[in-house]
Formats: C-alpha cells, structure tokens, sequence
C-alpha cells in the first residue's frame, strides 16, 4: 500500500479518534461487565422470523464465545453473507431476505458482541479483530467462498474481510459503508468531533431519533415502529455500544495491517444518497481505494438500502452478482 493510500484510509480515523476518546462520554466499568439482554418483545420477535422467512439459527464457538447466524435460502445458490451495521443485528436484514432466498444460500450473523451473539468485556472489538473473527467463522461453516455484504459498520468489516482474507471472498458490497472521510460531513459526523453520538441513544426520544436519521425522510411511521420494538434493548445497551464504539475506532488508529486499498474481488459501492450517518460523498474516497469498484447510488434512499428499498437494493445485488 503506498503512503498516499494509506493516508486516505486512516484519514477519517486520525481526525476522529482522538477526539472522541477524549470527549466522548465514557462506558461505566461495572455496567458492562454485568450487562445482560433486558428486550421482553424482540427476542420473541427473533424466534418467530427465522421461521417466517424460512432459515435456521445456528450456533458456533468464535473466539472464545457464541457467535449467532441466521442460515437458508436456496441451498443450491452462491453463498451471501450479510453483515450489519453498529448498534445493529441480524434482524436490519429481514425485509431483505425474501428478495434474495430464492437463489442464493444467505448467511445473516449477528457479528460477536451484537444481537444474539455473546458479548465479553475482556475482549477487544476493534475492526480488525471483528473481521478476523467472521474470517474464522467463514472458514468453517461456508461451502465456498461467498459475496460479502457490509452495511455501515458491516461494510467497513467486510472490507476488511475481503483484503485480507480473499480466501473466502468471492465478491465485496460496500453498503453506506463506515471507513473513509468524504469530501463532506453529515451532523453525526461532525458531532463525532465533540463526542456526541447520535447512535447510542440513552432514552426513548433518543430511540426515535436515532431511526429517523437512519431511514430516509420519509419512513417516520417506520421509524416509530421500530423504535417501539427495539427501544428497550437499545437503551439498556448504551454503556456496552459506548464500550464497542470506543474499541472500533480507538483499534483502527494503530492498525498497520492492510486495507481496503488491497481489495481484488469485484466490488459495489452502493450508496443511499440521503444517508444522514455517512454523507454519500464517501463513495468518491471508497473509489479512489478501489478504482475497479463499480457505484451505484440510490435516489431517495437513507443510510440503510435494505430497509428503505428492500427489493431495488436485492435487483442491485443481483445485477451486480449475475455478471460476476
């Protein structure tokens, strides 16, 4: 990786880094060692879907704690792995699924320490390690190598994923992907800089308007929806998502493995163009890093593709693996 790569990559990182860890509200100690699941109405909900939508949950062994996967679809296709985003889990992808069950084997984890996944604070959660973590998971459990597919958080792990463990990789997708400053900024971004954190919400009229920034202007009934639904659980894990923000970009700051600049397989950047997290200008440096990326942005579209348009990102994805 040249000098002028690797300055593009850690750039947003060496802006925020230091300043949010030096601003931020810090995670109580006692509070995360002692954290446990309190949702009442969304581990029902994960119990009821996987059946709805027709896969399994799995369970495996990763690094020293339980790692959670939603597994099905046509067991004949091309294996999909889709990761989701921070303060996030398995579920962001079910209005998804069904577009995508039918031709292709889906693989939809709760990456370690989210969702269903099991959380240990002695561990450290910094990019890196998250990627080498679903590497290892991948190994064991896919039949061949798979199309990755990243949302925020998701995307900056798969990237990972995809430059350093090609082994597993077929092709990449970089969903409003988490990395890389853009030649602009969104309020969250900026707010980074004082440590303010619009995705570690600590009460419910937080809930409500962390949803109305993800999903696009016009999703608001949706966004009540889902604040009503996940609230509880999101709140009652604010000092755990304060710890694990903190390891992701803290981590990143003194990594010297390489990035997504290294990235081989075919690539799709797709982008909302109305992300409100991750300003869509980002798409310009994720394509400086991987000039054979191809770039697709989507009109009217938030930070999360596959809740504002579930079936045109799945048309996307597929337009983008037919030709592969």
């Amino acid at each position: 990786m040249t000098h002028a790569l690797k300055h593009i990559e850690k750039a947003l990182v060496h802006e925020i880094a230091p300043a949010y860890t030096a601003t931020a509200k810090k995670a109580h100690p006692e509070a995360i060692r002692h954290w446990r699941p309190r949702g009442q109405v969304w581990p029902l909900l994960r119990e009821l879907q996987g059946r709805v939508i027709g896969l399994r949950k799995c369970r495996m062994e990763v690094d020293g704690a339980t790692m959670v996967w939603l597994e099905g679809g046509n067991p004949h296709g091309q294996p999909v792995v889709l990761l989701h985003g921070f303060a996030s889990s398995k579920e962001n992808w079910l209005l998804l699924l069904p577009f995508l069950a039918k031709r292709y084997r889906l693989y939809v984890p709760d990456l370690p320490a989210w969702g269903e996944s099991h959380f240990r604070h002695e561990k450290v959660y910094g990019l890196d390690q998250q990627a080498d973590r679903v590497a290892d998971w991948a190994r064991q459990i896919l039949p061949k190598k798979a199309h990755f597919v990243g949302s925020s958080m998701g995307g900056g792990i798969a990237g990972l994923v995809a430059a350093r463990h090609a082994d597993v990789t077929a092709s990449l997708t970089l969903m409003n992907a988490a990395g890389v400053r853009g030649q602009d900024s969104t309020p969250f971004e900026r707010g980074l800089m004082v440590g303010k954190n619009a995705l570690i919400p600590n009460n419910y009229t937080e809930v409500v308007r962390l949803f109305n920034t993800v999903l696009a202007r016009n999703r608001a009934p949706l966004s009540l929806v889902l604040a009503s639904t996940m609230g509880q659980e999101m709140v009652s894990r604010r000092h755990v998502n304060r710890h694990l923000f903190h390891h992701m970009i803290a981590h990143s700051l003194h990594c010297e493995r390489v990035g997504v600049s290294a990235v081989t397989v075919p690539t799709l950047i797709l982008w909302g163009d109305e992300d409100q997290v991750l300003h869509h200008s980002c798409v310009e440096t994720f394509k400086q890093l991987m000039p054979h990326a191809r770039v697709t942005k989507l009109t009217g579209v938030g930070h999360l593709p596959m809740v504002d348009m579930p079936a045109l990102t799945a048309k996307n994805l597929h337009r983008f693996w037919q030709v592969l």
